[in-house]
């Protein structure tokens, strides 16, 4: 009876350690909670990077996930160009493409690795020239030089056709309206580190044109040698609403040349030439109203309407006296003719006016008086002798 009560008490205090080295290694079995770090929001992409062609550099940010440790970590390159990934390895990756500098940072912390590129570097561009802000701009790896120039107003003389992107090995002259015309997206190429921006001055007496009327665009404006009018107009004039793109006028050494919509492909500008661009004509109310002047043609509008714009008849005119002048052409029957572009309204004089004047209506009876009264004394004088 002794043993058996001492078999028991030794099963009791071994039983609890047994169950306690089982929960051990079942909890080592057991996979262990993933640890991730804070991961950065992702840049805005035009498209996807291709791994072949993009060049990491100092700023980007890989993301590592150790599949055996369940654990995702953000590691930067450095500024010295390396990345250090904690507990396995120091890499120099900086210069490198995509899929290299990924392939050798898996080669060196091991084979259960998964290696992305998550953040993009930002970079800085000096830009000069004929811009208004000379300076550093901060821009992504994935900007493009049209981002860049958002970001730069260019001065009049700035030859934005014919852009600099400078770098240690070469120099890129670029066109960008090859892209902002016609989609050509190698006229707007992703900038890099170590290139800087530069915007020359054209010169007026060579490489300007004078812009004149109802436009955005004025004064001395830089045009591609060979450029026509019309690659012109669809490159730099943005119109206004007062503006008559139908025809315009340009003056070549003292000549003007009447160019249409139809004309302008054909017409090549030389420097110096001035182009006259020319406003929608208007209506003109002249003569006996109130506030007479150039008012907004609206179509549908009688003589009466603008008669109205332009304050309404003064005292001494009359919306029957209106006559339309239309060229050399008077319109006698204003008020059943339409009125077009470029008519003259002029309000005459009303026939009561012609004939009163100044005179009040009292005054004018009174005066009718006398000179009747001055007539009748005269007859009877004339008869009494």
């Amino acid at each position: 009876m002794k043993k058996i009560s001492i078999f028991v008490l030794v099963c009791t205090l071994l039983l609890p350690l047994h169950a306690q080295n089982d929960l051990q290694q079942l909890m080592q079995g057991m996979p262990q909670q993933p640890t991730i770090t804070m991961i950065p929001p992702p840049a805005e992409l035009e498209t996807e990077i291709d791994p072949d062609e993009y060049i990491v550099g100092a700023g980007d940010q890989f993301l590592v996930e150790k599949l055996q440790e369940m654990s995702t970590i953000t590691v930067p390159i450095s500024p010295t160009g390396t990345i250090t990934i904690p507990g396995s390895a120091s890499l120099r990756v900086s210069g490198m493409t995509l899929n290299a500098a990924s392939r050798l940072i898996t080669e060196k912390v091991g084979p259960y690795v998964n290696v992305s590129l998550y953040e993009i570097k930002k970079i800085r561009i000096p830009v000069s020239g004929a811009v208004k802000n000379p300076g550093i701009y901060t821009v992504t790896a994935a900007n493009r030089l049209s981002d860049l120039i958002q970001k730069v107003p260019l001065r009049y003389l700035g030859k934005d056709f014919e852009i600099h992107i400078r770098s240690d090995k070469d120099t890129s002259i670029i066109n960008i309206y090859d892209f902002y015309l016609n989609g050509d997206k190698t006229a707007n190429p992703y900038l890099h580190a170590g290139e800087s921006v530069f915007v020359p001055f054209a010169d007026p007496e060579k490489e300007c044109v004078e812009v004149y009327g109802p436009v955005m665009v004025r004064s001395f404006v830089p045009f591609i040698r060979g450029e026509s009018l019309g690659d012109f107009y669809r490159r730099k004039v943005m119109m206004s609403d007062v503006m008559n793109y139908e025809k315009m006028v340009i003056i070549r050494n003292g000549k003007q040349h009447s160019v249409s919509v139809a004309e302008m492909d054909a017409f090549d500008l030389k420097a110096k030439d001035k182009i006259e661009f020319i406003a929608l004509s208007k209506i003109m109310v002249s003569g006996h109203v109130n506030r007479p002047g150039t008012y907004d043609f609206i179509p549908g509008h009688t003589v009466v309407d603008y008669i109205a714009m332009a304050g309404g008849v003064s005292y001494k005119g009359s919306n029957k006296s209106a006559i339309v002048i239309r060229g050399d052409e008077k319109l006698r029957d204003p008020m059943n003719s339409e009125i077009r572009r470029g008519d003259i309204i002029l309000v005459k004089r009303s026939a009561e006016d012609i004939l009163i004047g100044e005179i009040s209506i009292l005054s004018f009876v009174s005066m009718l008086a006398t000179i009747a009264s001055t007539v009748i004394t005269a007859f009877i004088a004339a008869g009494s002798l």
